[in-house]
């Protein structure tokens, strides 16, 4: 589902627009005959023009479609928010384009809002599903990169709200607001409070129009109040000019009276020194009469200190050679499971690991969508449990027919492989493994039983 297509003739059109963007009417696209040879923008494949049941125009793929689509993995709410992102922004006077890559495929809007003089650009990003803090720091930068700003719109509480340019969004009675959308400094008692609610088309309206900015809150006032009983912390908001000014103020006045609470401190400093000039005076007979008695004290000390310095030696001998008796027991059980694991590699041929392999790379793309995969290959070292380490992505992923004995090695919630059920229950019932940790196949055991 898309609500941009590629026509064969006029190019790029919008479903979301009464002339699709570019002069055509929805009828010219729409249940023709003979059908109009409209292709995916983002995969090439074919698409036919579509109305949902609620009246939303949009783009479906043809029948056999490719599964790597990105667009296939947009779920409705994701296509609903970017509609009224799009939307909203027309209603500012500003032209929105939805569904646009940029020039060198670095970035891809769901909508691309243009100023009507062309001089400035907003990507307002429809962020439903989850993603990483370093993840959305690095897209926002490959915009920043192409001087196009950027603003990410949740309608959850994702942990990226106030890390990147970003607003929470809720629908309420068909209308589309947005939660905590910008922050007023409050200088009597100098701290940042939210507002409740607002709008999109003014919250958008605003940002467009520069009156409120994304702005990075200074360290001091992090604590932003979100209600009357309540408050978070926050690296930035969204802020008018004014409140930023009104912090800077602030801020300046704060450390206008720490400047002169030094000073006070330094002058009553400076007292306490001249008082204690005067009672050492008094104090140096005191000192001679203390010293003899402090040097017995010293001696004292030192015949404590020797004493102890013996008895840490003694406890160190007794580390060390306790730490030798552990060593040698743990490269004794290191062996054992070293030899367990060559008759566990055993039972299968170099063949049926190799179709393991396969099953494996097949999982991890069902499952992560990369083919980003390597395998490390089981040897002497037990640091996979004598099994074969499965990355994705550079990270661990999973290890594949750990030996038995040397489960209690893994990292622990790491994915396990099986080669059936077999193995996967004998894998569980060392206690080591939970069942949900364990992924089997359903090769059969026929080759172990002609390798034995």
């Amino acid at each position: 589902m898309a609500f941009s297509a590629l026509h064969p003739d006029a190019g790029r059109v919008d479903a979301t627009l009464s002339d699709l963007g570019c002069g055509l009417a929805w009828d010219l696209v729409h249940k023709v005959r003979p059908r109009i040879a409209l292709r995916c923008r983002e995969c090439g494949h074919g698409v036919h023009a579509k109305v949902s049941p609620r009246g939303l125009r949009y783009f479906a793929h043809d029948p056999g479609r490719p599964a790597d689509c990105a667009w296939l993995s947009e779920s409705l709410e994701h296509h609903q928010l970017k509609l009224a992102l799009a939307t909203a922004v027309r209603e500012t006077g500003w032209k929105a384009e939805l569904e646009v890559t940029g020039p060198d495929g670095a970035w891809r809007a769901d909508v691309l809002a243009t100023s009507p003089d062309g001089s400035r650009r907003i990507a307002w990003e429809a962020q439903v599903s989850p993603i990483t803090d370093d993840d959305i720091r690095y897209r926002t930068r490959r915009y920043e990169a192409d001087d196009v700003e950027v603003c990410w719109v949740s309608p959850s509480w994702p942990p990226w709200i106030g890390i990147v340019p970003s607003i929470r969004v809720t629908e309420d009675a068909g209308e589309v607001a947005v939660i905590d959308s910008t922050a007023d400094f409050y200088f009597k008692i100098g701290s940042w409070g939210m507002t409740r609610r607002l709008a999109l088309v003014e919250f958008i309206r605003r940002v467009q129009d520069e009156t409120v900015v994304f702005h990075e809150v200074l360290p001091r006032y992090r604590r932003i109040r979100v209600s009357a009983t309540s408050s978070s912390r926050r690296r930035a908001i969204w802020a008018s000019h004014a409140s930023i000014d009104a912090e800077a103020r602030h801020e300046g006045m704060r450390r206008r009276q720490e400047a002169w609470k030094q000073q006070q401190q330094e002058k009553a400093e400076a007292r306490r020194k001249a008082e204690e000039q005067q009672r050492e005076i008094e104090r140096e007979a005191e000192r001679a009469r203390l010293q003899e008695q402090r040097a017995e004290q010293q001696r004292q000390w030192a015949i404590q200190a020797e004493r102890e310095r013996r008895r840490r030696e003694e406890e160190e001998r007794r580390r060390q050679a306790a730490e030798q008796v552990a060593e040698r027991e743990r490269l004794r059980q290191e062996r054992i499971e070293a030899d367990a694991s060559l008759g566990w590699h055993a039972e299968i041929s170099e063949t049926r690991q190799h179709e393991l392999r396969d099953k494996v790379t097949e999982y991890v793309w069902l499952r992560e969508r990369t083919r980003t995969i390597f395998f490390v290959a089981a040897g002497p070292e037990a640091e996979y449990a004598f099994g074969t380490a499965v990355y994705v992505r550079n990270r661990l992923f999973g290890v594949l027919r750990p030996s038995p004995p040397s489960l209690h090695r893994l990292p622990r919630g790491v994915v396990v492989f099986a080669l059936n059920a077999r193995e996967a229950a004998l894998l569980v019932g060392t206690g080591q493994v939970s069942a949900e940790q364990v992924v089997s196949f359903d090769f059969p055991d026929a080759e172990q039983l002609s390798l034995i």
